[in-house]
């Protein structure tokens, strides 16, 4: 079998969580089995769709390393186009042809109508409303006075009587549907513009696409696809369609939920690595069932199989994805780590206050544990702070421990340094490890708090250091005097 696989995402929004797991599912299965992966944009929905919509598509999959085969600005011409609003001939074509087989029929009703028709089944208790047919019943003559009078008009299709439909979804196994309660469902709108569920159709038997990889959101629309192909004899593709994720609350993943970042460019400005987001949501719903989670993109395309798709939902743990990108930082030579935190550091502190050299070296020290590039910012702060104060904490630590000999050795000798490198301050602190007693914790926490203010930090003779003997020594009275 040819495999072409689709994304086909609505430009009414950015690019977010759900929609980058369902792309990139479909790219690792395209690659897989060296298959085509196409974006196809769907939109129809014209009153919704924000300017930048398709952008934000294009340019996050690309940036996570989603590369597709074809697409709007990667047109084949046997294909294409590949934007909805360009293919509605294509749909009025189709539809047409659905008419005349007496499978789809003209809808003259008006909103009025429709509402009192919904106004009057409620009434009956109807669950779900199904359009009674009313111009299902209309002569030949009366369509086609009111086609030459221009009468608004929608299509609707015809639901078949007694037919079940049924698909091998790649998840669910075995799912029925049975149509009945579907109604006569409109294909095309009064506007000219098709429905989703019948352009979906059109577009997938058109260009090929073998397997459908989305969302279980979708799954209800499936028997509405299901008749469509049936009715032109088209063999449908194979569906897969994913389980949910979820929050740290085990509640679906919301675009609304403040509570999480949820879209790609929020993760990308902050200093994200495409790698990291690319091995992190791949792994949201797939297992290799291997006891590793560290994949890079060539390992994932060999080894993705759908019998490892997750019948389960799962779950978007924050945690997990700042320790796998901190896993992709600590591997990056420093050229690029440098290229990463640069753009942060110069957007809130004055670049040219420090020399490069002094720069490389802060930044040397917090590689290991930085955990996404925005990060940076704060943990530099210490070394661009005006005023020198110590939290309750630290205050506690230096009455409760035989502190201040430490402090009081250490200004005496770190005073008298003569020359401010990282041997000397290294030696330093040995002589008054020495000279007090005193090693680990209650040796290395005073010198650190009367130096930084801080009680936790990187390397401690890197940081003493970088901040520079006046700074240090300022420090150290500002203690003494307290």
């Amino acid at each position: 079998m040819k495999i072409r696989v689709r994304y086909a995402p609505s430009p009414t929004g950015y690019l977010h969580i759900g929609g980058a797991r369902t792309a990139l599912f479909n790219y690792l299965f395209a690659k897989h089995h060296q298959g085509q992966f196409i974006v196809r944009i769907e939109d129809t929905d014209l009153e919704r769709n924000v300017i930048d919509g398709i952008s934000s598509q294009l340019d996050n999959l690309r940036w996570m390393g989603i590369i597709p085969d074809e697409t709007i600005d990667l047109p084949n011409s046997k294909y294409g186009p590949y934007q909805q609003t360009q293919r509605l001939d294509i749909y009025r074509k189709y539809s047409a042809q659905l008419i005349a087989a007496k499978h789809a029929y003209y809808c003259f009703c008006t909103n009025e109508q429709i509402t009192q028709m919904r106004q009057k089944q409620k009434e009956d208790n109807v669950l779900s409303f199904q359009y009674d047919q009313t111009c299902l019943k209309l002569s030949e003559q009366v369509i086609l006075n009111n086609l030459t009078n221009k009468i608004p008009y929608s299509i609707r299709v015809k639901i078949p009587n007694n037919k079940i439909f049924h698909i091998n979804d790649l998840v669910r196994g075995i799912v029925k549907f049975d149509p009945k309660d579907l109604g006569d469902f409109i294909i095309i709108k009064s506007n000219g513009i098709a429905t989703y569920n019948f352009a979906v159709v059109i577009d997938d038997h058109l260009m090929e696409i073998s397997h459908v990889f989305r969302g279980e959101e979708h799954l209800s629309n499936t028997p509405r696809q299901l008749v469509i192909y049936s009715y032109f004899n088209w063999k449908p593709p194979i569906f897969a369609h994913l389980t949910l994720i979820i929050n740290e609350s085990k509640k679906k993943l919301s675009k609304r939920d403040g509570t999480l970042m949820q879209f790609i460019h929020q993760y990308r400005s902050e200093g994200y690595l495409p790698e990291a987001l690319f091995n992190f949501i791949a792994l949201l719903g797939w297992s290799s069932h291997e006891e590793k989670e560290i994949y890079d993109k060539a390992q994932l395309i060999k080894i993705f199989q759908t019998q490892y798709l997750s019948k389960a939902p799962s779950m978007f743990d924050p945690k997990k994805l700042l320790w796998m990108n901190n896993y992709y930082i600590k591997r990056l030579n420093f050229d690029q780590y440098f290229t990463l935190v640069t753009p942060f550091l110069q957007s809130k502190y004055d670049w040219n206050a420090k020399p490069i050299s002094w720069w490389k070296e802060v930044l040397q020290i917090y590689q290991p544990q930085l955990e996404y590039g925005a990060q940076i910012n704060e943990l530099v702060k210490l070394f661009f702070k005006a005023n020198f104060a110590l939290s309750a904490e630290a205050k506690t630590f230096l009455k409760n421990n035989d502190s201040k000999n430490v402090i009081t050795i250490f200004f005496a000798k770190i005073a008298a340094c003569s020359s401010w490198t990282q041997e000397n301050i290294k030696a330093i602190i040995n002589e008054v490890k020495i000279a007090a007693g005193l090693s680990g914790k209650l040796l290395f926490m005073p010198i650190r708090i009367a130096c930084t203010g801080q009680m936790h930090g990187p390397d401690l003779v890197s940081t003493i250091k970088l901040l520079g003997y006046d700074k240090i020594i300022a420090n150290l009275k500002s203690i003494t005097k307290s």
